[in-house]
């Protein structure tokens, strides 16, 4: 199985997501700036600002070929607890016919984890375990 790693961040903490992710599948993390040449399930990850993506997490998912991958599996923050990141994401995804089989959110706050583009990235324990336990449900289907 081809695993990639995706991620778009402002400041940090999708990225200490995205190499916990890394850390169990065995593959390297990467920017949205890298594009996916094949992968039976990519982790893709992005934050919501102001209730929407990135526009650089969107265009990373518009460009994505159906073709080149089979399933995804996303992993998403926020200041607060909407899931509009999670939504929008995920039509898109459905708009190319690539199956969504999972879906992690935290709402980041409290030390090390910043918003509105201030440096953070600084996972709590149980966060990392989360994660991984999120990673490594997705890896085994």
């Amino acid at each position: 199985m081809t695993v990639a790693i995706r991620y778009q961040t402002r400041n940090g903490n999708i990225k200490a997501f995205a190499e916990q992710i890394a850390d169990m599948a065995g593959v390297p993390a990467e920017s949205v700036k890298t594009p996916v040449d094949q992968a039976d399930t990519l982790f893709f990850g992005g934050g919501t600002y102001f209730m929407r993506p990135d526009k650089s997490a969107s265009a990373f998912m518009e460009s994505l070929d159906p073709a080149k991958v089979k399933q995804i599996a996303f992993f998403t923050t926020s200041g607060g607890p909407e899931a509009v990141t999670d939504k929008a994401l995920t039509k898109i995804a459905e708009e190319k016919g690539i199956p969504v089989i999972g879906h992690f959110h935290q709402v980041m706050g409290g030390k090390g984890m910043k918003i509105l583009g201030q440096s953070g990235g600084i996972l709590k324990d149980k966060q990392v375990k989360l994660v991984r336990d999120f990673a490594q449900k997705m890896l085994a289907k």
